[in-house]
Formats: C-alpha cells, structure tokens, sequence
C-alpha cells in the first residue's frame, strides 16, 4: 500500500465533510468519512478487489488477540479465506475522538499501536474532530511511524487540517 497516496485520498475525503452537524458528534462524523472513502477508493487501486471499509469492527480476544473496536478499518476481511491467518490483509485503522483530551488522544494511540503489535496494519490515523490538536507528541507507541496524526475543524465552510507524522 501506498501510504502517502492514500493520506492524500483520506485528506480530499475530510474535505468533502462540510455540513456543520458532523463536526457536531462522532457518530456522524464517522458515517460521513465512510462514505467519502468509499467514493475515492472505488477510483484506485490502492488495495486488493476484496477490500473493504467496515466501522465498529469489533476485535474479539479469541479471534484476534485484543478487545477493541477501531472506528473504521479498511481489510480483507479472513472470512474470504485469502489470506493464511488474520495479521494479513490489514490496511488502514482509524480512530476518531470528537474534541479529543490529551489523555482521551494517548488511549486512541494505545489502542493503535495495539492494532499495529497484534494485527499487523501499516498505517493507522488519528482524527481529532473540530479541533486543531494532533496531540501527536503525546504518542509514545513503539509503532509511532506508521501513525499520522489529523486534527480537523469547519472554519467558515471550510475545511481546516492540521496533519502530524514522523
């Protein structure tokens, strides 16, 4: 995967998110993101035919290792069979945190860099909705160079990005 066409195509998708009651709660935030990505990435082939976005995935001890529930993931889901077990056909991990605390931040990255130890994906994004913080330097995660950071914020109709990586 390409991680540096894919920020460009995730950045477009957060400047596609306009209408004000997004930035107003998570939930249609998140939804709102799916459906940007979801336009874009019919348009590339950035990942294998079988990938998919899912959100709310959730991550079974049993199954995967840990117990979490990322905001959005794009994967080839195991069930397709194509892979020999499930640290393979991982790509993206989102989290979102409407106006995120710095300690509300550190968890996300926690969780993150559980999500790049246990399962393998290569990049993995931190949105910090309607707010102009990353609090990337806060991230102490041994995986921290896949992780971009992105705080994202509607100022007059339009869309404002802060963006932190290594």
């Amino acid at each position: 995967m390409e991680s540096e066409r894919f920020m460009e195509l995730f950045k477009d998708s957060l400047r596609e998110i306009t209408a004000e009651r997004f930035y107003a709660n998570e939930r249609g935030f998140q939804g709102q993101l799916n459906v940007e990505l979801n336009k874009r990435l019919n348009d590339i082939n950035l990942f294998p035919n079988k990938a998919i976005i899912e959100e709310e995935y959730q991550k079974t001890l049993p199954n995967h290792g840990i117990n979490i529930r990322p905001d959005i993931i794009i994967h080839v889901p195991y069930e397709e069979g194509l892979y020999e077990d499930r640290r393979e056909g991982n790509f993206v991990v989102i989290q979102l945190k409407l106006k995120a605390s710095e300690k509300e931040a550190v968890e996300d990255f926690g969780k993150l860099d559980l999500m790049f130890t246990e399962l393998n994906y290569p990049l993995g994004i931190f949105v910090n909705i309607d707010s102009d913080r990353t609090f990337y330097d806060k991230c102490v995660g041994k995986y921290k160079n896949r992780l971009n950071c992105l705080a994202v914020k509607l100022v007059d109709d339009i869309v404002e990005i802060v963006e932190s990586i290594e």
